[in-house]
């Protein structure tokens, strides 16, 4: 009788490599997909290789999370390949790891970046970005915003003619197409002092490559799955320059950031003294000696690491892509709740009416809007550009009975926290008095978080507002947003990438009675 060592005599030696490749990338596939069980968070199960990742591919991202929060409650466990993630919504969590136990939440955890744009202080952790805040942070000061108004009104004044002209014409206006234009008018000169008029010229080359940053996404996409399904290959693809924006526009703008600084450089005194772009403040940052935060007995002077070249090439990209596509993004959306809300719209208006009337708009004018701001803070809450950010856990730390192991991921889920019963009554609903100072400041803070919240609250916070309310200071002093057969009732938003809707924004524009 042949026994079982007879028998596997008889398999052949490529069977059995067969088998041992086979168990060896179940080993490696499901290799710490039991660490959130360990931990007692409860979440969906994870696929062998990409963990959760591919459950976004049916809802997307929204959806999806919206769906698991309701099924593993506020705090549950994600895997991205085989990496475990937290993802909280529990507001006393979120406010240790954001502002309390910062300390041991400084970094974030970035699947790809390419070079440069890892520069940027977004990208940043540690004494880097640490650094980098401070050096930068004086760019963005009221006295600084106050210099960079006037370019932007003259983009909020192209703008209105251009709504104009769609309003006499009776044709409905794709109202990304517009406001991206806007702000890619006002990101160019406020950033880089060119004036490049996207509105009338969408085929000059900054305009091109930035469509371009954001419209190839699947390369991106796929580099960033291999990146979680595979970590030990990021060094090669960072090596291959391959990341979350496609190389041919990031490149173009490297090259053409690198040649504005050459350029600059070869500048007499007076000319560059009469710059107030961001690149040229940050350039003037970067020459000047920086002050050491106070200590016990003073404070002290002495000499801080200056920014780089590829450091200032990186804040300047950074910049760039923030201050246009996710402004962009907000305009059309805050179009699109005017649209749907006629009597928002109508008070809106009534402010401009009274704080700026029809002259050109001054930095204590836009601060006077006070509704006008509701406006945008209500719709960044309903359509926050960026649906979900993370922190990395640099120590063991335990908040509520969870324990959070050092390396740890925590996800921060701003559009479920921002669309939860218990943060907002009937979230769905597009109510701009949820922020009126005089009831906000009984909220709780953390339920809003499109700017971020804490030491890593967004940089250009203030200059994205004064951007927005500007562009609908000239808008609805000329036209007004109206429904049509083409504006969706309900948004579906895309899956991956900064929230965006399926199918382009079409809204109406009526021209305002001048009689």
């Amino acid at each position: 009788m042949m026994g079982w060592l007879d028998i596997f005599e008889y398999i052949p030696t490529w069977t059995w490599l067969i088998i041992l490749t086979v168990v060896l990338l179940y080993i490696y596939g499901t290799n710490g997909h039991g660490a959130l069980e360990k931990m007692g968070i409860p979440g969906p199960k994870p696929r062998i290789f990409f963990g959760n990742i591919l459950d976004f591919k049916h809802l997307g991202l929204v959806e999806q999370t919206e769906e698991w929060k309701k099924q593993y409650g506020p705090v549950y466990g994600l895997y991205f390949g085989r990496e475990p993630s937290l993802v909280i919504n529990d507001l006393d969590i979120l406010k240790e790891v954001l502002v309390k136990d910062f300390q041991h939440f400084t970094d974030r955890r970035v699947s790809v970046a390419r070079a440069y744009v890892e520069k940027g202080v977004f990208f940043q952790g540690g004494a880097d970005w640490k650094r980098i805040r401070n050096i930068i942070t004086p760019t963005f000061s009221s006295g600084k915003l106050k210099l960079m108004i006037g370019n932007i009104n003259k983009c909020g004044g192209l703008l209105s003619d251009n709504l104009v002209t769609k309003a006499k014409k009776g044709e409905t206006v794709d109202v990304k197409r517009y406001f991206g234009a806007y702000t890619m008018d006002v990101i160019a000169t406020t950033a880089f002092g060119l004036d490049i008029d996207s509105q009338t010229n969408p085929d000059e080359p900054l305009v091109h490559n930035a469509r371009k940053l954001f419209a190839e996404t699947r390369l991106a996409s796929t580099a960033m799955l291999i990146s979680m399904v595979f970590p030990f290959l990021k060094p090669l693809l960072k090596l291959l320059d391959v990341g979350f924006f496609p190389a041919g526009p990031v490149n173009f703008f490297v090259r053409s950031i690198k040649a504005m600084i050459e350029q600059r450089k070869t500048e007499d005194e007076a000319t560059r003294s009469q710059r107030t772009d961001f690149l040229q403040l940050l350039l003037k940052a970067e020459s000047e000696e920086i002050n050491d935060e106070k200590v016990s007995n003073g404070t002290q002077t002495k000499a801080i690491k200056r920014l780089t070249l590829e450091e200032i090439i990186g804040q300047a990209f950074l910049f760039f892509i923030a201050g246009y596509e996710t402004t962009a993004n907000t305009l059309h959306f805050v179009a699109y709740n005017l649209a749907k809300n006629p009597e928002v719209q109508e008070k809106v208006i009534k402010e401009i009416e009274a704080h700026v009337g029809d002259r050109e708009p001054t930095y204590d004018d836009i601060n006077k809007l006070t509704y006008m701001e509701q406006v945008i803070m209500e719709t960044l809450r309903i359509n926050p550009p960026v649906v979900m950010v993370n922190r990395k856990s640099s120590e063991d730390v335990s908040f509520k009975g969870i324990h959070i192991p050092r390396d740890t991921t925590v996800m921060i889920p701003i559009y479920s926290v921002q669309h939860d019963p218990l943060n907002y009554e009937n979230p769905e609903e597009f109510r701009p008095e949820r922020f009126d100072p005089a009831t906000r400041k009984e909220s709780n803070p953390v339920t809003f978080l499109s700017f971020g919240y804490g030491p890593r609250l967004c940089i250009g916070m203030r200059l994205a507002m004064v951007e927005t309310k500007i562009a609908l200071v000239y808008a609805l002093r000329k036209i007004r947003f109206v429904k049509c057969s083409e504006t969706p009732e309900k948004l579906e938003y895309n899956n991956v990438g900064l929230l965006s809707p399926k199918v382009p924004i079409i809204v109406a524009v009526d021209l305002v009675n001048q009689s």
